[in-house]
C-alpha cells in the first residue's frame, strides 16, 4: 500500500485518477467510466485508458461486472493501492473526492487546524465494508458495542445512510434481529467490530421495507420551536443569540430536524424538552440553552406518524 506521495512519484500524470478509482472501489464497491470522466473532465477513451492502467497495476482488485454495468471490486483479493485515513475517507464520501486531502499534512487554502480531534478506533477496513453495503443495498453483520446496552452479540444490519454530528461519524441502519422490534436506528462506525459484508447472498439483500423509504423517523421532519431558557442570565442569552444568529430583540427561533436526529440536537444544543411533571421529578442540576416550546405537540405528531 502506497502513500499519496509515493503514488505521485511513480505515476506523476495519473496519480489523482488512480487514487480516485481505488477510493471508489474500496468505499462504494464500483467505479464507472462516466464517474472518472465527470471527475476529471476526460473523454470516454481517456477514462478507459486510466481504468486499464489501474487494472494493470492492481490486477486482483478490479473486474467488469456486467450485471451492474460497472467496474467492481474483487472482494476476495482486493488490496488497497493507496492508504486512506478513516476520517479522510468518510469526509470524502460525504463531501466528494478531494486530492488535496490525500497529502499529509493536508493542503489548505489558509491555516486550519481541527480542534479536539478524538483518537478513536475507526477501522478503514470496516468502514469500507459498511459503505459498500450502503451503495450495494445489502446487509452486514458485526459485533456492535452499544452505549445503552451490554448486549454486544452479533447483529445483522442493513446500512442505509451516513451521518455526522460534528464529532461522531454514524450510519443509519435497519437492525433485522432487534429483540424490541425497533428496527431503524443510528449506529456509530467506531462501535462496529468484526464487520462481515454479505454481498451477493440473496437472503441478505435489502428488502423493500428495510429501506429509507420505510424509515418513518428518517422521513418525518419536525419543527423545533425554541426559546432562550429562562434560567440563563441576560449576558448568557446575548451570547447564545450571537452563536445561533438570533436577532438581538428576539428570544425565540424555529428550526427543523429529522425525527431520527431530534435527540442528538437536544443533547448538543442543550434543549430542555421536559414537561412540568418531569421537571419536578428531575432533581439533578442541569444546564440548558433553550426550552422546547412545542414538546407536547411533537410527541403527538410522532405518535400519530410512527
Amino acid at each position: 500500500m502506497l502513500t499519496y506521495k509515493d503514488l505521485k512519484e511513480q505515476y506523476t500524470n495519473t496519480a489523482d485518477r488512480l487514487a480516485y478509482i481505488d477510493f471508489m472501489l474500496r468505499f462504494t464497491g464500483i467505479v464507472k467510466r462516466s464517474d472518472i470522466g465527470e471527475m476529471f473532465n476526460l473523454s470516454d477513451a481517456a477514462a478507459s485508458k486510466v481504468l486499464a492502467d489501474y487494472s494493470n497495476i492492481c490486477k486482483r482488485n478490479i473486474v467488469y461486472n456486467r450485471s451492474v454495468r460497472a467496474n467492481a471490486i474483487v472482494r476476495d483479493s482486493y488490496e488497497p493501492l493507496i492508504d486512506f485515513d478513516a476520517e479522510t475517507a468518510l469526509g470524502m464520501l460525504a463531501n466528494g473526492f478531494n486530492k488535496n486531502k490525500l497529502s499529509l499534512p493536508a493542503k489548505t487554502i489558509i491555516p486550519f487546524e481541527k480542534i479536539g480531534k478524538v483518537t478513536n478506533n475507526l477501522s478503514t477496513n470496516f468502514i469500507g465494508k459498511i459503505t459498500r453495503a450502503i451503495k450495494g443495498k445489502y446487509a452486514i453483520s458485526c459485533e456492535y458495542r452499544s452505549e445503552n446496552s451490554d448486549n454486544h452479540h452479533r447483529r445483522t444490519i442493513i446500512p442505509l445512510a451516513m451521518m455526522h454530528d460534528g464529532v461522531n461519524w454514524m450510519f443509519r441502519g435497519y437492525h433485522r434481529d432487534d429483540e424490541n422490534k425497533v428496527f431503524f436506528k443510528n449506529f456509530h462506525f467506531s462501535r462496529a467490530f468484526d464487520v462481515v459484508e454479505h454481498f451477493g447472498e440473496k437472503t441478505y439483500k435489502a428488502l423493500s421495507h428495510e429501506t429509507l423509504d420505510f424509515d418513518k423517523e428518517w422521513n418525518l421532519i419536525l419543527p423545533l420551536q425554541l426559546q432562550l431558557h429562562t434560567d440563563r442570565s441576560e449576558s448568557q442569552k446575548a451570547r447564545i443569540r450571537t452563536d445561533f444568529g438570533i436577532p438581538e430583540n428576539k428570544n425565540e427561533m424555529t428550526t427543523s430536524v429529522r425525527c431520527a436526529f431530534q435527540w442528538i440536537i437536544e443533547k448538543e444544543w442543550f434543549i430542555d424538552s421536559r414537561n412540568g411533571e418531569e421537571k419536578l421529578e428531575d432533581k439533578t442540576p442541569r444546564f440548558y440553552k433553550f426550552k422546547l416550546l412545542n414538546a407536547e405537540m411533537l410527541k403527538l405528531l410522532k405518535s400519530s406518524n410512527i
